[in-house]
């Protein structure tokens, strides 16, 4: 583990603590800085220098990019925190059920709140109110940006709201999570037309979000302080933690990562020692798996799930062809849901969306399909996720 990652990880358990420390002047900040930026940390790193009796360890330009971090973060946290107030009073004016979740619960529960930087405001409403919310938010001034699949994508004032009506579907790897996550209203609780998860069910649906990015591209340490922010702040039961996780068969993968998170901030129990690689993979590629990703590998890795005989021809024909239960999915085909039989048009649609506005994120995830690097670490990762119990 390099200098500054640990560094990054001890100033997070400072954090969580409520503690400050002494700052280690042989550390390269503006390295921190692009390594907490990569994990959504600035903020929260900023909280921890900020109060350092010799912050001056810090130089100035590194020190500035922090506080800058945090101020962003600061104004983020007002822009959406009255989003929630409004969509929150708009919806139980009209009498529709729903929940916040993810980031826009947690937050509350992190030292300080603002340091929590979140894209987006999740929510979750039952299928049967989507419609009914959607005319609602409409008529209040929301942008509605996509309306296909289990997501609607809002607009309002610079804040996006994402409203869920399945807050995961389909598999992760071979864990099938769906069945128990389109129950998630069932276990709310309810104030009004206002809910909160339960707690247990919560850390489960947070187990299973951060193993979703990390079977898809990765998942970083602030996924990870989340647990530890709910393992500090509730008392929660593994009994039936683990009763859920092995329903969906994400149990061996949550020891893995609990014994991570027990290592890194102190919290809960820690099962497995063997966590070395897991440490690794949490700290390449940032928060969502954004930083440094060799993406054909991950293309690669993938085809070798479904058959480990792929070729890059066979890889690349699936990527132009996916299948109906993919496409339907897709933000921008909204077109093809509840209609199969349009599946080529949606072929010849996707390619030319994708030629117009993702070229250069095509080109650089296909560019090294079938090279002898992508190959060997697609092969690493299909034993790698296999040991943990991800497939």
């Amino acid at each position: 583990m390099i200098k500054e990652a640990s560094y990054l990880i001890s100033l997070c358990k400072a954090h969580l603590n409520g503690g400050s420390i002494r700052l280690d002047e042989n550390i390269d900040y503006e390295k921190l800085f692009s390594l907490s930026t990569a994990h959504n940390l600035g903020a929260l790193v900023f909280c921890i220098i900020n109060t350092s009796e010799n912050k001056n360890a810090v130089p100035e330009s590194a020190f500035e990019m922090f506080k800058s971090a945090f101020y962003d973060a600061v104004m983020l946290y007002d822009m959406q925190g009255r989003v929630i107030e409004e969509t929150d009073a708009l919806l139980s004016e009209n009498e529709i059920k729903h929940v916040y979740f993810k980031g826009a619960e947690l937050r509350e529960y992190y030292p300080v709140p603002q340091s929590r930087v979140m894209g987006d405001v999740d929510l979750l409403l039952s299928e049967e109110d989507r419609d009914s919310a959607k005319a609602v938010l409409i008529e209040n001034g929301y942008a509605l940006v996509n309306s296909n699949g289990p997501v609607y994508d809002y607009e309002k004032d610079g804040v996006k709201l994402e409203a869920h009506t399945k807050i995961i579907s389909g598999k992760i790897g071979t864990a099938d999570v769906e069945p128990l996550m389109k129950r998630a209203m069932d276990f709310a609780s309810f104030e009004g037309m206002r809910g909160k998860l339960d707690t247990n069910f919560h850390f489960v649906y947070l187990i299973s979000h951060l193993a979703h990015h990390f079977w898809f591209y990765g998942a970083g340490i602030r996924l990870v302080y989340d647990l530890a922010v709910m393992q500090k702040s509730f008392e929660l039961d593994f009994d039936k933690i683990f009763s859920m996780l092995e329903e969906i068969k994400l149990d061996g993968f949550a020891k893995t990562v609990l014994s991570v998170c027990a290592e890194w901030f102190g919290t809960g129990e820690k099962y497995t020692d063997n966590i070395e690689k897991t440490e690794k993979f949490l700290l390449s590629y940032g928060v969502f798996g954004n930083s440094n990703r060799n993406r054909s590998a991950v293309i690669e890795r993938k085809a070798l799930e479904e058959s480990e005989n792929s070729s890059a021809f066979s890889v690349k024909l699936k990527l132009l062809f996916p299948p109906y239960e993919k496409l339907k999915d897709i933000p921008y085909i909204k077109f093809i849901e509840g209609r199969p039989y349009l599946t080529p048009a949606a072929w010849v649609y996707r390619a030319f969306y994708n030629l117009k506005y993702r070229k250069s994120f095509v080109k650089e995830a296909t560019k090294d399909i079938g090279s002898d690097e992508s190959k060997k670490e697609a092969q690493r990762e299909l034993a790698y996720f296999k040991e943990i119990g991800l497939l």
